[in-house]
């Protein structure tokens, strides 16, 4: 079904607007430009010292045709880290909780013996994205990106297990790499600090006094609102996102008039609601080489002393979104759209600045790195070096530049995702770890190792393996038999078949890994190894 609405792409300009503001004269030819041919529709708000100018254009979706108007929902996705940072700031103006709190005095009992090996993942760290933690924890599977709601059944106790789980060995304030989870543990630990949960604390002290009235959280089990524009991707309608433990990295649901009053807070005098803790938002902290600039509390921030600027971008599986503001000139910026369509150089444009392109540093060993590393047959990373930089390309991506961290390890620019080259006893670089979204996926230099041979296994062994195995509490493998053949299921994950090498021993064809059983002094199966990405994985069986 093709859901594009290009005949509604020429709605007239609605100006709400309390007094004379001056957004750019072709604001509208350029929205309606950028958004010509897409599913949907877009929003959008200039704000300046004389107030807000609303655009809008298109309609809810091609079987509800609704217009667009400033009122209209929509998901603001990673938008969403910034009201978390901005209720932090509030959390320690009111004095119920410090930046310099490590998140697991709130989330994990004081006698509980992780306590020490957490201490160093601070508050301040996670909205700096510092805190060493991945984009996305090991728990949520291997591919969270890929299910339609991926962030629904993720609960505080997951991310509290995962918490101890990733951040005993995180490399703490080393350098800034964006991270999901990190937002999530922020969240959730100033809503313990206040005794509720994190949708009642960020309204009762941030959109309350605010007064963003149609701003909500997209909260797991509870009904969108009737005016939330669904998502679309490739000009299909998908469903919108819902959150449980994830709400504080991007469960905000708002429309183009409320993120027009957030502006104004941001950029209002000493009068305006929450000042003091806007200001202490935008103070430059660290340096966030992958964006470019600087990161403060929740913004990224540029380095430009004649024009500097905060901002941040959003996304969600159907709805991009774009929000920035001019610390000097005092003018801001809001895009929504219900589309898969990113909107940041729209928005710079309109606002009359470039977000920085991050320098590729050099090696003194990049040749060593050169090469092709296959994760599948038809997807390939090819690393490649030019002036003593080293970048990589993927099959059917852009060239993306790496900029090394410690020794073989390096940062993707632009993207949240590391790269580890291996080398083998002799010091030659024999393959590389992709490690992205809380998974680490392993290639090997040159050509793929051929498949293993199949083996045929009686019936009455492959019942043998039949069972719940747990790798993490929340994460279990289950295999079962079905017509004579073996599959595995992972928590959240779909069945996928698994195929016996020898005895004990299988292997996955739509991934690579294998399965090895282990079995008592009895013969009796008693666990399961998942070799994946490098890693061997062990789960007991389950009673």
């Amino acid at each position: 079904m093709n859901l594009r609405t290009p005949t509604a792409l020429g709605l007239s300009l609605l100006m709400i607007s309390q007094a004379h503001a001056k957004p750019p004269a072709d604001m509208q030819a350029k929205l309606n430009a950028w958004a010509k041919g897409e599913a949907g529709g877009v929003a959008a708000a200039w704000v300046d010292a004389d107030g807000p100018v609303f655009f809008q254009l298109g309609t809810y979706d091609a079987a509800d045709t609704r217009p667009v108007t400033p009122d209209t929902n929509f998901e603001v996705g990673s938008i969403s880290k910034v009201f978390t940072a901005l209720l932090l700031a509030e959390s320690e103006r009111l004095g119920k909780a410090s930046r310099n709190d490590p998140a697991a005095k709130y989330l994990i009992p004081a006698d509980d013996p992780s306590q020490a090996s957490l201490s160093k993942i601070t508050l301040l760290s996670l909205t700096t994205h510092t805190s060493g933690l991945p984009r996305l924890p090991r728990n949520m599977g291997p591919k969270p990106d890929a299910m339609p709601d991926p962030y629904a059944s993720y609960d505080r106790a997951m991310l509290v297990e995962a918490l101890k789980v990733h951040g005993a060995t995180a490399d703490v304030g080393q350098r800034a790499s964006y991270s999901n989870f990190g937002a999530a543990v922020l969240g959730e630990a100033l809503a313990a600090a206040w005794g509720t949960t994190y949708a009642e604390a960020l309204t009762e002290h941030v959109l309350g006094p605010l007064g963003m009235k149609q701003t909500s959280i997209g909260v797991a089990g509870q009904p969108p609102p009737d005016d939330l524009a669904p998502g679309h991707a490739g000009g299909k309608r998908v469903a919108n996102w819902t959150f449980q433990a994830f709400a504080p990295a991007g469960a905000i649901r708002s429309s183009a008039r409320d993120m027009a009053i957030f502006l104004a807070a941001a950029l209002g005098g000493r009068d305006a609601p929450l000042h003091a803790s806007f200001v202490a938002t935008e103070v430059p902290l660290m340096p966030f080489e992958e964006a470019g600039g600087h990161i403060g509390l929740g913004w990224m921030l540029t380095g430009d002393a004649d024009n500097p600027i905060a901002w941040h971008n959003g996304a969600t599986a159907g709805s991009h979104s774009f929000i920035a503001f001019s610390l000097k000139a005092r003018t801001g910026i809001v895009i929504l759209a219900n589309f898969q369509k990113g909107p940041e150089g729209l928005g710079t444009e309109l606002l009359g600045f470039t977000l920085p392109k991050p320098a590729v540093p050099s090696v003194s060993n990049a040749s060593e790195y050169v090469g092709s590393y296959p994760l599948t047959p038809a997807f390939v990373i090819q690393v490649s070096e030019e002036k003593g930089a080293v970048f990589i390309q993927a099959t059917g991506q852009p060239r993306l530049g790496l900029r090394p961290t410690k020794g073989d390890a390096f940062a993707i620019i632009g993207v949240q995702a590391e790269i580890t080259f291996e080398r083998d006893g002799a010091g030659k670089v024999v393959g590389l770890v992709l490690h992205q979204n809380g998974v680490e996926q392993h290639a090997l230099r040159g050509a793929l190792p051929p498949a293993p041979k199949q083996a045929d296994l009686p019936i009455e062994t492959l019942r043998q393996y039949v069972g719940n195995y747990a790798l993490m509490p929340s994460f279990i493998i289950a295999i079962s038999e079905e017509g004579g053949a073996l599959f595995a299921q992972a928590t959240g994950q779909g069945k996928a078949p698994i195929f016996a090498s020898a005895k004990d021993e299988f292997f996955y064809t739509v991934v690579k890994a294998e399965i090895s059983f282990q079995r008592d002094a009895s013969g009796k199966v008693t666990g399961l190894t998942l070799h994946q990405a490098g890693q061997n994985m062990p789960a007991p069986r389950m009673p």
